[in-house]
């Protein structure tokens, strides 16, 4: 290509880096004031360590902790925007992981190009069908989850990475050693991003399987070998450690259908419904409870696995007639979905985020048809030539004009968390993270009996869900159910010991119900089984609650240690002092209940507040 082309062509790249900068932000800029949700927001906003970019904090997220996942670039990630963006962190989140996902759409955009490129395809068709496949990809409404929701940072960055790994990869195939090395970097990223991108090696040997079809190679299995053992190396302890991790945390749930065999039907189901999720979706939600067939007497689980088989022998015929792109993305789909098909049961059935790479075959399957279109002329004098090109603009305008609409009014679910439910829970009566969550929001607003029966169908969709068990027994406690909330906190802890809300619960239902023996050993359980709360708000509750306890235990030594130990984190959490004022009022101890008053006093702004301290205060006076 000469230099004018080759001139025309960067000018090209230029326009479509330009344009797609403006489709991400464009249907994107309305999350920039939405407020963090309930779904696990306030893990974010709440853990101290991912708040500065310091090196004690960097040394946490690059430790292994048991029953944890290890994601340390996305951790890092949180770091930067708490550091830069201190005055406003939720902007500063949301602004990053636009910027991250349009750096998604580019890696993409360049993988695709190489791609089609290594299969030969005509420069100009590949340069079409690459850029329709992307934009396409861009504005898909299935990716708003991975884009506004504020702790899904880890789908964009596993997007850059996979894509740039395989970008990196494919350039490495004619041997440059660089580009091999930085695909195994690149790929060691995307795993410390989220680890499910211990599957893009299986992704590599088809895509390396699908070239040495297309361009024979004698020397290939010696050459790949060099790069694949390695890998596997990496990869397969990593995933053995993921699968055991999730296990002992408790993400591993029971079989659908109750053996390995019946669950294989749901995953056979699952594989199909992301399918419908992707393609032919009108209306997304934060969850998706099916009625999964687990049983080999019901005749709709055969038919998934039909579906499935015709799918994937279309691939093997495809593949074996020379077709080698639309076998790759087949298998791409399926590899990418398979972590989050229930092979191992976890806990959402599908979600939006885990189609974030899958989709992609989707997309490239609609920019092949719009760019064969595009590409055709007619020979007939009675219709103009161009008329295949004006059909193609016509149906790529119409899918990316609704995509985008579709983005856009998905994003403002987004807005409230009590809407975001509401939105779910109307659509999916059954979905147990819609009840659940809906039934925090209404416990924060004295909905109590609302949020009962929220939690129970929840409970009712997933008898395992402990953390609707949990907020069932918290709604009852505030119902001054203390049996039946108690009931339901040890049924919670059977299911998950280290839940510690559910121990700290319990005792809080016990000491509402002003059983101080039962409080004191649940209390004292807490802390002994949860150490890190000590120096927390909960911390300073609970030694206040230990010291009246023991105190009415005559356990009068044990009493004043605790208060002493409640004492030293008022300073930090002027709520403690409130409740260690209410437990030396309660106590008789006037004078230190008299201090306890006059400090909560000086850190009190609010004017009727400060005036029924005033009041307290004059009362304790001699």
């Amino acid at each position: 290509m000469n230099a004018t082309g080759g001139g025309r062509i960067d000018m090209h790249r230029i326009a479509v880096l330009a344009m797609l900068g403006f489709l991400v932000f464009g249907i994107y800029y309305n999350t920039l004031g939405n407020p963090p949700t309930n779904w696990d927001d306030p893990a974010l906003f709440s853990n101290q360590n991912l708040h500065s970019l310091s090196l004690e904090n960097l040394a946490r997220v690059f430790s292994f902790h048991d029953g944890a996942t290890f994601q340390p670039i996305r951790d890092i990630s949180y770091m930067i925007d708490f550091t830069l963006w201190k005055n406003d962190p939720v902007l500063g989140i949301h602004l990053h992981t636009i910027l991250l996902y349009y750096f998604m759409i580019i890696a993409l955009w360049l993988f695709l190009l190489e791609l089609f490129k290594a299969f030969d395809v005509a420069e100009d068709r590949a340069f079409l069908w690459g850029t329709i496949a992307t934009v396409i990809y861009a504005v898909h409404p299935v990716h708003v989850e991975s884009v506004a929701w504020l702790y899904a940072r880890k789908e964009p960055l596993l997007g850059i990475f996979t894509f740039a790994s395989l970008w990196t990869f494919l350039k490495g195939r004619d041997g440059r050693t660089g580009c091999s090395l930085a695909s195994l970097a690149l790929l060691g990223l995307a795993v410390l991003s989220k680890p499910t991108a211990l599957v893009i090696p299986a992704v590599m040997i088809i895509i390396d399987l699908a070239l040495q079809a297309h361009k024979p190679d004698s020397a290939y299995w010696r050459k790949r070998a060099l790069i694949f053992i390695p890998m596997l190396i990496l990869v397969v302890p990593l995933l053995a450690r993921l699968i055991l991790m999730m296990s002992s945390a408790g993400g591993i749930k029971p079989y659908h259908g109750g053996s390995f065999w019946t669950n294989l039907l749901a995953v056979s189901q699952i594989c199909i419904s992301y399918l419908g999720l992707i393609g032919i979706t009108l209306i997304y939600t934060a969850d998706y409870p099916l009625t999964l067939y687990t049983s080999i007497h019901q005749w709709q689980a055969w038919a998934y696995v039909a579906l499935n088989l015709a799918i994937i022998v279309s691939a093997i015929a495809a593949y074996l007639r020379g077709r080698h792109i639309y076998a790759v993305f087949v298998a791409w789909f399926y590899i990418f979905i398979l972590p989050v098909a229930h092979i191992f049961p976890i806990a959402q059935i599908m979600a939006d985020r885990y189609a974030l790479l899958p989709s992609l075959s989707w997309c490239v399957l609609l920019g092949f048809l719009i760019s064969a279109l595009w590409g055709k002329r007619l020979a007939c004098r009675y219709v103009s030539p161009d008329l295949p090109r004006l059909l193609a603009i016509a149906v790529l305008s119409v899918v990316v004009l609704s995509y985008a609409a579709m983005t856009v009014r998905q994003n403002t679910l987004w807005q409230s968390s009590e809407r975001l439910w509401e939105n779910t829970v109307a659509r999916y009566p059954n979905s147990s993270p819609g009840n659940v969550n809906l039934a925090v929001i209404y416990i924060g607003q004295g909905r109590y009996e609302a949020a009962q029966e929220l939690c129970l169908n929840a409970v009712r969709a997933l008898p395992y869900d402990y953390l609707a068990i949990s907020n069932l027994a918290l709604a009852q406690v505030m119902m001054g159910q203390y049996d039946n909330a108690i009931h339901n906190y040890r049924t919670a802890l059977r299911l998950r010991p280290d839940l510690y809300k559910a121990r700290f619960g319990m005792a809080n239902a016990y000491w509402a119900k002003r059983d101080y023996a039962q409080a004191f050993q649940a209390y004292t359980s807490t802390l002994r089984t949860n150490p890190h709360l000590e120096n927390s708000f909960y911390g300073g509750l609970i030694l206040s609650r230990l010291g009246y306890a023991a105190w009415k235990l005559g356990k009068g030594p044990e009493s004043d240690a605790y208060l002493a130990r409640a004492a030293r984190l008022t300073g930090t959490y002027p709520a403690v002092l409130q409740e260690l004022a209410g437990v030396y009022t309660s106590m008789g101890n006037d004078v230190l209940a008299l201090k306890a008053y006059q400090d909560l006093l000086k850190v009190t702004n609010d004017g009727r507040k400060q005036k029924e301290l005033q009041e307290r205060i004059q009362a304790l006076r001699p």
